[in-house]
């Protein structure tokens, strides 16, 4: 072999092998490229998901609290003057614990532990509370004295109303914590 076909071949060799390193060079810096970017892809999801979570958590609070609002004032007002008819009190309280339940099922699915248990007691506490004034009403109802007692009617109050505190509570404990993580 001559010395130009030598040097030729070793010329050829080396620039296949220049080209063999640049495609690996590039394949690695490109994958770890496109790793970077999933990677930032990712977190970007993972941000959008919280906060949509996070606004849906509050969403659900504003919800059961307005709907526990909502069934206060319906007792408070309502109730005394409607004690007389309790086809109208029961008709009434049906819509407003129809609403005060899907509140409730709100918090259930998108709040965190503590609003859960929170919104609970919240949600046993009107419809608990509820139930008793209606029994106590249909025992004077059956001894044709169709009144309920005040203090029936208030410990009502103060039960949604404490429970409605806690409630509050656990939710500002649970969004400000979630806000400042973010």
């Amino acid at each position: 072999m001559d010395s130009g076909t030598t040097t030729q071949l070793i010329t050829v060799g080396a620039t296949l092998g220049g080209v063999v390193l640049t495609l690996l060079t590039t394949t690695f810096v490109e994958g770890r490229k496109l790793k970077a970017t999933q990677r930032t892809e990712a977190l970007r999801r993972a941000a959008d998901r919280a906060t949509w979570l996070r606004d849906e958590r509050v969403k659900a609070y504003a919800g059961l609290s307005t709907a526990s609002e909502e069934a206060f004032q319906l007792i408070r007002a309502e109730f005394p003057e409607l004690l007389k008819n309790r086809d109208v009190i029961e008709d009434r309280w049906r819509e407003r614990r129809g609403e005060l339940r899907k509140a409730y099922n709100q918090v259930e699915l998108f709040g965190t532990d503590e609003p859960r248990r929170r919104g609970k007691e919240l949600w046993k506490a009107a419809r608990g509370g509820v139930n008793a004034v209606l029994a106590e009403l249909d025992a004077k109802l059956d001894a044709e004295e169709p009144v309920v007692r005040k203090e029936s009617l208030d410990r009502v109050l103060t039960g949604i109303s404490e429970a409605g505190e806690r409630f509050l509570e656990a939710c500002r404990a649970d969004v400000q914590g979630t806000a400042e993580e973010h």
